[in-house]
This record gives structure tokens, C-alpha cells and sequence, in this order.
């Protein structure tokens, strides 16, 4: 699938969905969590996980390319066949969204290359190859979301969705600025108090926790993407000090962002 961008609504969908980003970087979001993607990214969202890929700005007009399947997580627990226990366990876990990583990323990238071009029989037979890859290498599965938003997930409606979708959008498109909650809670017609419930029970985090994963996250590709000064980076997405800026995003990512663009 050949796109312009990567856009659209956050949305959730009964089947399981194995996503595959050939050519294309920018934000992904699935469940609570907000991180970068590029290249290559590949992950397993399980059934009725919030999730959406959003081109970044510096990418749009570039070749974008997405390469997706859809199945039910009941495919064949009919048949009654043993083996799909395991696959079973593997789509509880992708309930909360995983990264498909090394060593298995680029089989299953070659897998469903192929059932790009098969049919019917064929097409099923390399997806239950994929998952068999995938539970014989659990190590190589990174879980994305926190078990928190598992259970709000659930009890969520398309209206909620829709009402994430818009503050989140909105914190994206104001990340410099000073994002207080009174003003997302002007986004959706509520008052701050029933707004910082409402987005704790919907995203399993708080309001500010949830901007600063924002934040940190344009800071990542920034730092990947560009040659700006790193507090230029810092102002841009919204940090006011260093010294804040490198506690947040040492806490998300492990290093500081210094460390984080000499790694990548």
C-alpha cells in the first residue's frame, strides 16, 4: 500500500494486525505508548488496541509504504488444534502492541512479501508461518503499551476515541508551546477535573506524563533526522530547561539525548 503520508484516526478493530512500515518514519502510536518509527518498523497490535502512524513533518512528500494483515485471533481455535495455544498466549501479549525485532524482523518482512502476491491456502499458510516465528522467538517481541490501557482499552467507545484523537493531535501541533490542561480541556468541552480523569482512564497515564512522552519522542527523531543543536531540539519540542529535558528523556529512552544521537 503507497501512500503520501501516514494519517488518519486513532482506531481499534476486532482482528489482530501485523504492520509492516517499508518506506516511511514518524510517530506510532499504540495503546499509551507514543514512540518513533522508521524504516522497517514492524509490529503486532492485538484486537481492539488503540493505535495509529503518523508521518512526521519532515517526511511528507516523500515515497511512503505500508504493508498490512489483518487476521481473526480465533482462526482456528475452532479446529481445535493444539498449537494454537502458543499463538493464543503470543496475541494476549500483543494486547499490549509489540516490535517485531532482530533475529526474526526481516523473515517475517520476506513472509509477508510473499503473501502479498499468493492467495487463499498459500496466503494462510505463510501467516501461521509468521506466527510460528514469532513463539519460538518471544526475546524478539518488545512490548509497547502498559497493561493499564489494556483493560481501559476495552471499555472504550468510538466517541472516546475520536475525543483521544483530537486532544492528541492538538498537543502534536502545539508541542513548544505551554500545553496546560485547562486548554486540552477546552479541546473537548469538559472541565479540567473530569478531563484529567477521563484521559488517565483512557491513556493509563496523566495528561503531562502523556505530553512529555510527546515531546521526548519529536525529540528522538530531531536528534535522528537533523544536525540541530540539541538545545535547539530542546526549545523546539517544548522543553524550557536542560536540565528537564534530560531527565525526560533519559527516563523514556535510557540516555540522554547527547548519548542518544551519538548511539543512532
Amino acid at each position: 500500500m503507497k501512500l503520501e503520508r501516514f494519517n488518519g484516526e486513532r482506531h481499534r478493530h476486532p482482528q489482530a494486525e501485523l504492520t509492516w512500515v517499508v518506506q516511511g518514519a514518524g510517530v506510532r502510536f499504540v495503546g499509551d505508548s507514543a514512540a518513533p518509527f522508521e524504516d522497517g518498523d514492524l509490529v503486532l497490535v492485538g484486537p481492539d488496541v488503540p493505535h495509529l502512524w503518523v508521518s512526521h513533518a519532515d517526511d511528507v512528500g516523500k515515497p511512503h509504504e505500508l504493508c498490512v494483515a489483518q487476521f481473526p485471533v480465533n482462526l482456528l481455535e475452532t479446529l481445535s488444534v493444539p498449537e494454537w495455544g502458543d499463538v493464543s498466549d503470543l496475541l494476549r501479549r500483543a494486547s499490549q502492541g509489540l516490535v517485531i525485532q532482530a533475529p526474526v524482523c526481516s523473515d517475517v518482512q520476506g513472509l509477508l512479501l510473499r503473501m502479498q502476491a499468493e492467495q487463499g491456502l498459500t496466503r494462510l499458510a505463510l501467516l501461521l508461518e509468521i506466527l510460528g516465528l514469532l513463539v519460538k522467538h518471544p526475546s524478539a517481541l518488545q512490548t509497547l503499551s502498559s497493561a493499564s490501557v489494556v483493560v481501559a482499552s476495552g471499555r472504550g467507545s468510538d466517541q472516546t476515541d475520536r475525543r483521544i484523537d483530537r486532544v492528541v493531535r492538538w498537543i502534536q501541533d502545539n508541542l513548544a508551546q505551554n500545553l496546560r490542561i485547562e486548554d486540552a480541556a477546552a479541546q473537548v468541552h469538559v472541565s479540567p477535573a473530569a478531563f484529567s480523569r477521563f484521559f488517565r482512564r483512557s491513556l493509563g497515564k496523566t495528561f503531562t506524563e502523556y505530553v512529555n512522552d510527546l515531546r521526548c519522542t519529536e525529540a528522538a527523531i530531531q536528534l535522528r533526522k537533523t544536525d540541530k543543536p540539541v538545545a535547539t531540539v530542546a526549545l523546539d519540542c517544548g522543553f524550557t530547561t536542560m536540565s528537564h529535558f534530560n531527565r525526560q528523556f533519559l527516563l523514556r529512552h535510557g540516555q540522554t539525548p547527547r548519548r542518544y544521537r551519538k548511539s543512532v
